[in-house]
């Protein structure tokens, strides 16, 4: 009786088999490493002692990247990093940390565009460009998590510096009960002095 052939049987086909396997196999361990490596460099840079400063968070978000592309993370805390101390330097310094902020901003957006953190960053890049075009895009934000109480928040003081009150007050409507409502609200109720003072002093200086 003859033994039954076929492709499994052949020597050649079982050895291609377990090289493709041993290949996805390394394939496998590179990509955690790769991910282990970077992460470790997210959490130094995140929760080690030198987490307030800037250039050395940012430069182990840039490492942990460079070994793990896929992370939004990364993105995330370079360009908070950056923003939010770019006031700590002046000139040059504080410019290019900015930059920086917005060149991370723009990469997480790339990797995550319905991250929240990104988005509100991107928000306010926009916002020194052009406050009608940041309203519109942080309203498109809104739209797609309304149930968010911080969004209304965001939108709020938005609408507030940008002189839109009534807009302001029914964004604020939608904060009640949450965290954000009382300071969301006093800055609000601030922009409108600040706006009213200022028209008053145009008002009273017009004709003299």
């Amino acid at each position: 009786m003859k033994r039954a052939s076929g492709s499994t049987s052949n020597p050649w086909f079982q050895t291609i088999v377990g090289l493709v396997l041993v290949a996805l196999s390394l394939l496998g361990v590179i990509h955690g490493v790769r991910a282990g490596v970077a992460q470790c460099l997210y959490r130094e840079a995140k929760y080690g002692p030198q987490s307030a400063d800037t250039d050395h968070v940012v430069d182990l978000c840039r490492r942990a990247y460079a070994w793990y592309p896929w992370n939004h993370y990364f993105s995330i805390l370079a360009s908070e990093q950056a923003y939010y101390t770019a006031d700590a330097v002046t000139g040059i310094a504080r410019r290019n940390r900015l930059l920086q902020a917005q060149f991370w901003c723009d990469r997480g957006l790339v990797q995550n565009p319905w991250r929240s953190q990104l988005r509100r960053l991107h928000t306010r890049f926009l916002w020194a460009e052009s406050p009608s075009r940041a309203i519109r895009y942080w309203e498109a934000h809104t739209a797609w998590q309304f149930w968010e109480p911080y969004n209304h928040a965001v939108l709020a003081e938005l609408y507030a510096k940008a002189g839109e009150f009534d807009k302001a007050e029914q964004a604020l409507k939608w904060v009640q009960g949450a965290p954000e409502y009382e300071p969301t609200k006093t800055l609000v109720l601030a922009e409108k002095a600040a706006w009213n003072s200022a028209l008053n002093g145009k008002l009273e200086g017009w004709g003299e």
